[in-house]
């Protein structure tokens, strides 16, 4: 077997091969040993100079194997929580993924469908996911642009379709009849044969998103497909929320905010300040922070808390700064208020005809359900933002419609369930 040349080896490291070439000696390195310790090694070394030199950890980001497994549906366990953590706050890797599936989902099938013969040879087909991971293997780029990813994917495509396409001019040979007299036919074949059954129309799909690492749908009988791993409670609701388009007020929000009364306004009020959050929602922790804003000559805050029969629970020495926290118990209603003192006097926020800055504690129960929910189901940021929302956490909510609303730019159903939570939030 003929090895690479240095200059093949170096001009495949440098990314500087044209198209075919880089090909073949991609194939080269599937089959020599010997080539493939050479290029590991120089990749080595560069890696090394490009850390050294830039300061970059390039082991931050999913490996070409991770990403195709991830697509695949192959990593479970451990494996997968840890590529799954690290999709949720690496917005470059979420990108890389999110295109490697839709181009998987979009070329690959119709390429196999309409390309492939019927037996091709181990050695020069494999899977969509070994030659992208092949591909890719000396790249030192930490991850993948989503315009570089697609040329590349749909050149290695179209080389998997040179590759398997029947060589021009090879026939297939066709035996010849062992015998050349006319077969009787039966008398029974006459007959005409019975009008064949109409076929059905497929059914339309009325709703499809991408969902972290798989696809729902819901067609319009009212099936849906893509959740088979969710238990039956949460396929209903997402079934209901694909097939209204709505995220009703929960329950936990009853109570916690009114409207300001002009009867109790005064034209005397002396110079106000505000209180920040929490104000009018549920908090999903039981150490809330509380934020006000200042109030200009104030020498020191002091924040009270009193539960839904106005008992003082808490209060905080005198403040300086414009946030103080601490424990309160879970599943009960509070409000508070803060006091600055200034020139000896005290002016307290919120008053009349402001509101009162109330807020829940969510209880324990449900809080140990949310948070199983996101070990079992984290991938899924629209059964996560329904539960939030059920539980009156649309601050939750928001964010994981957002990271929906990003994996399906063009969705209508996905732009209209994050805007219907942004309004119930305000």
């Amino acid at each position: 077997m003929e090895h690479l040349t240095q200059k093949q080896v170096e001009d495949y490291s440098q990314h500087q091969l044209s198209p075919a070439e880089l090909l073949s000696v991609t194939d080269h390195l599937g089959e020599c040993e010997a080539c493939q310790r050479r290029i590991d090694a120089g990749d080595a070394v560069f890696l090394a100079l490009h850390a050294g030199t830039l300061g970059e950890d390039l082991g931050t980001h999913l490996t070409p194997q991770q990403t195709a497994d991830y697509v695949d549906k192959n990593l479970s366990g451990e494996s997968l929580q840890v590529v799954t953590d690290h999709l949720s706050g690496c917005e470059q890797c979420a990108f890389a993924v999110e295109d490697l599936r839709a181009f998987r989902n979009e070329i690959a099938p119709s390429l196999e469908r309409e390309y492939r013969p019927a037996a091709v040879p181990a050695s020069t087909a494999g899977s969509w996911r070994e030659r992208f991971v092949s591909f890719f293997r000396a790249s030192p780029l930490p991850a993948f642009g989503s315009a570089a990813l697609a040329v590349l994917l749909l050149a290695v495509m179209g080389w998997l379709v040179w590759r398997t396409a029947p060589e021009p001019g090879r026939e297939v040979a066709v035996a010849p009849s062992p015998s050349l007299q006319p077969t009787p036919v039966p008398t029974e074949s006459l007959q005409p044969e019975p009008p064949a059954s109409p076929v059905a129309p497929p059914v339309m799909a009325v709703a499809q998103l991408n969902d972290g690492a798989g696809v729902l749908s819901l067609d319009e009988e009212g099936k849906l497909s893509g959740a088979e791993n969710l238990p039956v409670a949460y396929q209903n609701a997402v079934k209901r929320a694909l097939t209204t388009q709505r995220i009703e007020r929960s329950s936990q929000l009853q109570g916690l905010s009114r409207p300001p009364s002009s009867l109790m306004s005064s034209d005397n009020q002396k110079q106000e300040f505000s209180v920040v959050e929490p104000a009018g929602n549920v908090l999903m922790t039981n150490e809330p922070t509380f934020r006000w804003s200042r109030l200009e000559g104030a020498t020191g805050y002091v924040v009270e808390v009193y539960d839904d029969q106005f008992k003082l629970v808490a209060s905080s020495p005198q403040l300086t700064n414009l946030s103080w926290a601490t424990t309160l118990s879970r599943g009960k209603v509070y409000s508070w208020q803060v006091k600055a003192i200034k020139d000896g006097q005290e002016i307290t926020s919120p008053r009349p005809p402001a509101p009162q800055a109330r807020f829940r504690i969510l209880d324990q129960g449900k809080a140990n359900e949310l948070a199983r929910a996101k070990r079992a189901y984290g991938s899924s940021h629209l059964t996560l933002a329904l539960l939030y929302a059920e539980a009156g956490l649309l601050k939750e909510a928001e964010q994981e419609l957002r990271l929906l609303r990003r994996a399906n730019p063009n969705s209508e159903v996905a732009r209209t369930l994050l805007r219907q939570v942004q309004a119930l939030r305000r």
